[in-house]
């Protein structure tokens, strides 16, 4: 069909296990101002209580895993959304818990059954767009696809996740998403070239693997894929660059992907200016300084 692309942003979720030749697909389509349909019975401006409704979020107590009891708002700032509880139980504990009893179909239909509500409530208490408030610790890698290559790329996912039903290590146990984007040339540091492309997020719950590595394979072999054989970039705010360790272990960030994101002329650009920023390398440290390394030959 034909899209008007006046809205402000959307988000499609595909649930591929529980039909193998009919999945279930949403959208979720975020409007602005002349591009809200004239039918709408929404929320339109800012909601009544929208002060105390954000107040009650960010003061809410919730248990962190190392750090205790905080706020949400703190946990938010830590690392995104915050652990999710269902009748003071850490539903990550309750996963691992149920891990044998493959839940991996019921999973990938329940995210897709509540996300509307979901949406529903953050809109009439604050309508700002933003609907995951908590959530299991979810493993999530995206990448940027050349658009004629999208079918390909979610072809694949549909085989992996289906090819891993019955598996005694890892099962994946979410839908797989997908944006339409369009890029604009903004950075030096920019590993996704100008143009329109279409972001494919893959997630699954950690706590329903056996082990790290029993995800870390499956996450690799859709990588691989998306990156050699379809010319996708990936989304470095996730896990990316999935290689093999000295010990034949996977681990994401590797030396070898890590070096290849950005041209050598882009890191030197960039770093002639951060030497005259940062003399004295007081902020280049961590993943940065493998994203400006030249390759091993």
């Amino acid at each position: 069909g034909n899209s008007t692309r006046q809205a402000f942003s959307g988000e499609f979720f595909l649930d591929f296990l529980n039909d193998e030749h009919l999945p279930t697909m949403m959208g979720y389509v975020q409007k602005t101002n002349r591009s809200v349909d004239i039918s709408f019975e929404g929320e339109l401006g800012i909601p009544a209580g929208v002060h105390g409704s954000y107040y009650e979020l960010l003061t809410k107590s919730i248990k962190h895993d190392w750090h205790g009891r905080m706020t949400w708002g703190q946990a938010a700032r830590r690392e995104g959304a915050p652990p999710v509880e269902v009748a003071s139980i850490d539903v990550n504990d309750l996963l691992r818990r149920l891990r044998a009893l493959g839940l991996a179909k019921q999973l990938s239909m329940a995210v897709m059954r509540h996300i509307p509500g979901f949406v529903k409530s953050q809109s009439d208490k604050v309508n700002d767009g933003f609907w995951e408030t908590e959530a299991p610790a979810t493993i999530s890698a995206a990448y940027f696809v050349p658009p004629e290559n999208i079918f390909a790329a979610m072809d694949k996912l549909k085989q992996v996740q289906f090819e891993s039903l019955g598996s005694k290590e890892f099962v994946w146990n979410l839908p797989g998403e997908f944006r339409f984007v369009h890029i604009r040339d903004m950075a030096v540091l920019q590993p996704v070239e100008a143009g329109r492309w279409v972001t494919m997020q893959m997630l699954s719950f950690e706590d329903l693997a056996k082990h790290d590595q029993a995800w870390k394979r499956p996450f690799k072999q859709m990588e691989d894929y998306l990156v050699d054989k379809l010319g996708a970039k990936p989304h470095m705010g996730k896990l990316w660059g999935f290689g093999a360790t000295e010990d034949g272990t996977i681990e994401p960030f590797s030396d070898q992907f890590s070096c290849r994101l950005f041209s050598d002329k882009a890191k030197a650009k960039f770093m002639a200016y951060r030497r005259e920023q940062d003399p004295k390398d007081m902020f280049f440290s961590g993943l940065g300084v493998k994203l400006m390394r030249p390759c091993r030959k």
